[in-house]
């Protein structure tokens, strides 16, 4: 039997099937390669923590903090007024809270008025301070005002609603507080001051204490001067707020207030508060008033002697 020989054609039959074969292996490579790269790339955003993402969120109320004007350790230079005569009594308010400026009521030897807040933690210690340094003290009588939003106990403030026997009995809880005061004058009070029944019921109270009363004029239409006439009581009004404005420039030009209006008027009544400068400031400027020829008085002696 004789073999056959493989043919030629044979051959390259079997070239052309592994080309093809191989063809469409790559085709389908490409293929998958190809659709792999139509799909979109997705990339991981970095996602802040709830911390920084709130530290980068501006806060509306959150506001500067201010920096507080520095006073002057010397006083201010300004105008002074030449010229004699002239009587001056100073009240001190708001006493009660602290005992730390009775240090001053030992370095002014001048009669100067402690008036005093019922109630506190301080009443009775500064009172006795004042009265060791030989200062005048007086009730500081909380009343109503038009408007407040400070904090105070229930029936700390004696108020124009209040009733008769409730009023009287707040009065006297406040004055056997300080059995050794001399006078009051209102704490607040801008509607108190303005109810001809509620001050005739409070100063009526204090006529029959022998206290004198002066009107620290906080309201528009006091009728404290017209009632305390009526009833003869010893009384007096504020002239001057010193130390409205915390500023050592700006108390001093009320002292040279003062100083005009006790020389105009021959006498003039001024109010200050328990406050560091405001001590300081008075050490300071009372000489200068005396050597202007002014006569510091206590508050009593002046309505007295005016």
């Amino acid at each position: 039997m004789v073999k056959r020989k493989k043919t030629s054609s044979s051959n390259s039959d079997t070239k052309i099937a592994s080309i093809v074969l191989g063809l469409f292996a790559a085709a389908v490579i490409l293929f998958f390669i190809f659709s792999k790269s139509k799909e979109p790339i997705h990339q991981e955003k970095a996602v802040p923590s709830k911390e920084v993402e709130e530290a980068y969120i501006p806060n509306e109320n959150i506001k500067p903090v201010e920096t507080p004007p520095v006073t002057p350790v010397k006083p201010v230079t300004v105008e002074r007024i030449p010229g004699t005569g002239g009587k001056i009594a100073i009240i001190l308010d708001d006493w009660g809270q602290s005992i730390a400026n009775c240090v001053y009521l030992r370095e002014i030897p001048e009669p100067l008025a402690i008036s005093i807040l019922p109630g506190l933690r301080h009443t009775k210690d500064v009172a006795n301070c004042a009265k060791s340094n030989h200062k005048l003290t007086m009730l500081h009588l909380p009343l109503e005002a038009q408007h407040n939003y400070d904090f105070y106990p229930p029936n700390y403030i004696i108020k124009t609603s209040m009733s008769p026997a409730l009023v009287t009995k707040l009065v006297d809880d406040d004055l056997s507080q300080l059995p050794s005061i001399e006078g009051v004058n209102n704490h607040m009070g801008s509607k108190a001051t303005e109810d001809k029944s509620l001050m005739t019921l409070i100063l009526k109270k204090l006529k029959t204490r022998d206290l004198f009363f002066i009107d620290s004029m906080t309201a528009h239409h006091t009728v404290c001067a017209a009632i305390a006439d009526d009833l003869d009581l010893k009384f007096g009004k504020r002239d001057i707020f010193l130390d409205n404005v915390m500023n050592r420039d700006a108390i001093i030009k009320q002292f040279v207030a003062l100083a005009q209006r006790a020389r105009h008027h021959g006498y003039a009544v001024a109010i200050g508060h328990d406050r560091h400068l405001t001590m300081q400031v008075l050490k300071d400027e009372i000489p200068w008033l005396e050597k202007q020829g002014f006569k510091i008085v206590s508050i009593k002696d002046l309505l007295i002697n005016k």
